[in-house]
């Protein structure tokens, strides 16, 4: 099995119960610029706004903000719903000295959810989850 030369972690998660007052665009990328400095990873420079903050008053979630920042490293995104009070969490990063839990854990406290639903995380060599037979040509 393939094993990556460098270290690979990627966490995505929900943090449920959110305030919906705490889930305003001037928190989120304030919160997702601290999280990128905690989690000792750096913004990528780019042509165009970065991070990307996209504001909805009103769709099918009631609502809410994503931001969206490059790192040079990967990525860290977060997209809030008011409605159902919610915030889903992705950052992923190649970065040995990164730290994509440190991220999480500064938007836990800024968002200060009910409870965390964690859909994936990774760390190191990858493990293979089911065997793939090969194909023939």
């Amino acid at each position: 099995m393939f094993t990556r030369p460098y270290a690979y972690r990627h966490v995505v998660a929900t943090l449920h119960g959110c305030r919906s007052n705490l889930l305003d665009d001037k928190l989120l990328l304030n919160t997702t610029i601290k999280a990128i400095h905690n989690a000792n990873m750096n913004l990528a420079i780019t042509k165009t706004a970065n991070p990307l903050v996209y504001k909805v008053d009103d769709d099918i979630m009631g609502g809410g903000v994503s931001v969206n920042a490059l790192i040079t490293t990967s990525h860290l995104t977060v997209h809030t719903s008011r409605m159902y009070r919610t915030a889903e969490f992705d950052c992923a990063t190649c970065g040995c000295d990164s730290n994509p839990w440190a991220a999480l854990e500064t938007f836990k406290k800024a968002l200060k959810p009910t409870h965390v639903t964690m859909q994936y995380q990774h760390d190191e060599a990858q493990k293979p989850v089911i065997s793939v037979p090969q194909i023939k040509a």
